[in-house]
């Protein structure tokens, strides 16, 4: 009986060695049957990139399409349209502040030339309601005449407005008034200034109406100051009468004669200008965005482009180890 149990557990193994041999032949041939040769960046990606699941999502992948495996593809889509190319290769956030930075610029840039337009109109019809070319010129004759300058051109212009009261109405002002009459006038007229400091001639002379220069200059340069509405009721408002009257055919440097309305026309054409100038401002970030998306695209496809060639260089052999234990 000893004997026996000795030859029954001897034997009894080998079915089970049998049975495990044929396991291992037939995994063998199941492992060469299935067997499919690796993606060479299935080997490259884990030790090069060291990219994990969440990385990968937020990494840059060119499209399938070919029209996104070329560099100059990025470049002007982005440059057309700011964000489509992050877009396309999943760079969500760069492509939400490149968006998000159109739609402002675009925004504001509508918003402040809208605003500068009103302004503009708004500060046109004060002008044309407070500024009177005939209380300027009558303004320029009596300026002449109580500080004894000569002028040659000076009689043409009093002829023309004698008789006339200042309408502030452009279309009848105007009427009265030729312009190149004027002109010839301011060229020929001193400065006076209260500092008793010697001057030249004046600087400017009239625009033509209607033109941006002369809604620009009748609020600008003090010569004019005289043509608006308020100017005398000012004069009178500072003591400038009797004695002193003269004190309003004087021009100060540094605007202290200068009525409140032509410092209102100062407020309102600065207003103007500046809505202009800050649409200017967005603009330009609305250029410099479509430039900064198309090289941000441009350069982040060529870096990858260059990482997957340099991993590639570097690739070993069709060599595979695969181990399989029962």
């Amino acid at each position: 009986m000893k004997y026996t149990v000795c030859i029954i557990l001897f034997i009894l193994p080998l079915p089970l060695l049998s049975q495990s041999n044929q396991d291992q032949i037939e995994s063998d041939v199941i492992l060469k049957n299935n067997y499919q040769e690796p993606s060479p960046l299935d080997l490259i990606t884990p030790v090069l990139l060291r990219t994990t699941d969440s990385d990968f999502n937020n990494e840059y992948h060119p499209s399938s399409s070919g029209f996104w495996n070329h560099s100059a593809a990025h470049f002007f889509s982005s440059l057309i349209i700011p964000g489509s190319a992050q877009i396309a290769n999943r760079n969500w956030k760069r492509a939400g502040l490149f968006i998000a930075v159109e739609a402002l610029s675009i925004y504001m840039i509508v918003d402040y030339r809208n605003r500068g337009i009103s302004g503009e109109r708004k500060y046109e019809q004060y002008a044309d309601n407070n500024w009177s070319v005939v209380q300027y010129s009558e303004w320029l004759i009596d300026y002449h005449n109580f500080h004894g300058l000569n002028n040659p051109y000076l009689s043409e212009l009093r002829n023309m407005v004698e008789g006339n009261q200042p309408a502030f109405t452009p279309d009848e002002d105007w009427s009265v008034v030729a312009l190149e009459t004027l002109r010839q006038v301011e060229r020929n007229t001193l400065y006076v200034t209260t500092d008793d400091l010697g001057a030249n001639n004046f600087s400017h002379v009239l625009p033509d109406y209607g033109s941006q220069q002369y809604y620009e200059l009748i609020a600008k340069y003090y010569q004019y100051q005289a043509g608006w509405k308020d100017y005398d009721s000012f004069h009178n408002s500072l003591g400038h009468t009797d004695e002193q009257y003269f004190e309003r055919y004087f021009i100060d440097r540094n605007g202290e004669y200068a009525s409140p309305m032509f410092y209102k026309g100062v407020e309102l054409a600065d207003r103007f200008n500046n809505d202009f100038r800050r649409s200017r401002v967005f603009t330009s970030l609305l250029i410099a965005n479509h430039f900064i998306s198309a090289f941000d695209s441009y350069f982040t496809f060529k870096l990858k482009q260059n990482r997957l060639q340099a991993a590639s260089s570097i690739m070993p052999g069709r060599q595979i180890i695969v181990n399989y234990t029962f």
